[in-house]
């Protein structure tokens, strides 16, 4: 009688973000192949989606504070006690905290299987060269207690070896993807209205309210368009100071902050374009949703977006933190509804092509299943 493995999915916070939209979309669609468990902090959306998805959750207290060091022993000792008694078979681990600690857990609990998913690494451009080199020589540390890293961009494995972080033999890249979908019909008469947006072309920004994502330098850009509305969506640490700016500049009629939503593709069918301008990233699951959904993206040319958008031809990329040069190329996109189509159109082929969630899945669970055997 076969026994079905017992698999844990491991991410240090339960705010929404791309590491915990991939640790539920590998819960939500492995969870008939494997018995599936999720842990990290209590509290978030990842717990409330996992939960109702009926996928048993393991709260760790200790990952919804900050880092003290007497904070970090009871997390790792918490991990390795549930990793003891529960006896998974293949711990997949996401994100810098609990990408640490839970393999180190992990490697002391002799768990036969420990990946790793590096969403972006944690010492990528885009940070202090301190916290860089420090975060570089954990990475590498950990690697030593991994049985494969998965990268979600060529980039992503480039730095890695860039850093000396894993052999090479222990690096696989397997993008991020997304449900294709039908194309989806065009709301923006009725989103507009819902929401108060002014007539004009709809920019949308999709992601984490942090440095990161570098949601200033949209508004900062938006200051200088004659026209278009920008929508904020999603929530985060900055969200405060979003909302400062936009009030500071009076841009309260051609900005709407919505926070969190679950019906981002009908946003995304109300939209025109898609900007995303971050200081560093992975591969980002926002960006290949908007290419889904038909969306030209003007994007900051950092980590693995070049591997989404070709620049010129399914959008448009423009140094990180350089607003007059986002600004720049969203009005070309803004002042060019056929050439906003075109990219669109495009940039959908290439999505439909190359970053579905079908094949991001098989990959993931042919690693489980190689690596099991």
């Amino acid at each position: 009688m076969r026994v079905t493995p017992r698999v844990l999915l491991l991410v240090t916070t339960s705010e929404w973000g791309g590491a915990q939209h991939a640790v539920w979309l590998l819960a939500s669609h492995l969870r008939d192949r494997y018995d599936v468990g999720v842990a990290c902090a209590p509290g978030g959306e990842l717990v409330a989606r996992a939960g109702a998805l009926g996928v048993r959750v393991v709260e760790i207290p200790e990952f919804q504070h900050g880092i003290l060091p007497w904070r970090e022993a009871a997390a790792l000792r918490r991990l390795e006690r549930l990793l003891r008694t529960q006896r998974f078979d293949l711990v997949h681990v996401h994100s810098t905290r609990a990408g640490f600690w839970g393999r180190l857990a992990a490697r002391r609990a002799a768990v036969p299987v420990v990946l790793f998913t590096a969403h972006g690494w944690a010492f990528a451009e885009g940070r202090p060269v301190p916290m860089r080199a420090l975060l570089a020589a954990a990475e590498r540390m950990a690697a030593r207690w991994t049985t494969r890293i998965i990268c979600v961009s060529e980039y992503d494995r480039h730095v890695a070896h860039r850093f000396r972080v894993g052999r090479p033999d222990q690096l696989v890249v397997i993008r991020n993807g997304s449900a294709p979908g039908d194309a989806p019909p065009r709301t923006g008469h009725e989103v507009r209205r819902e929401l108060g947006l002014p007539d004009g072309p709809i920019l949308a920004f999709i992601g984490r309210l942090a440095r990161q994502k570098d949601p200033l330098t949209a508004l900062q850009a938006l200051r200088v368009l004659p026209e278009g509305a920008l929508l904020i969506v999603g929530d985060g640490p900055w969200r405060a100071r979003v909302e400062a700016f936009v009030r500071r500049h009076a841009l309260e009629r051609r900005v709407v902050v919505a926070g969190l939503r679950t019906d981002v593709r009908r946003l995304l069918a109300a939209s025109d374009i898609f900007v995303l301008p971050s200081r560093w990233e992975g591969l980002p699951f926002a960006v290949i949703e908007a290419m889904m959904a038909g969306l030209p993206v003007v994007a900051a040319r950092v980590g693995g977006l070049p591997e989404l958008i070709e620049d010129g031809v399914t959008g448009l990329l423009v140094p990180p933190g350089d607003p007059p040069a986002l600004a720049a190329a969203l009005r070309r996109l803004i002042v060019d509804p056929a050439l906003r189509r075109q990219m669109g159109s495009a940039g959908r082929e290439k999505a439909l092509r190359e970053f579905t969630l079908e094949r991001m899945l098989r990959e993931t669970a042919a690693l489980y299943d190689a690596l099991l055997r």
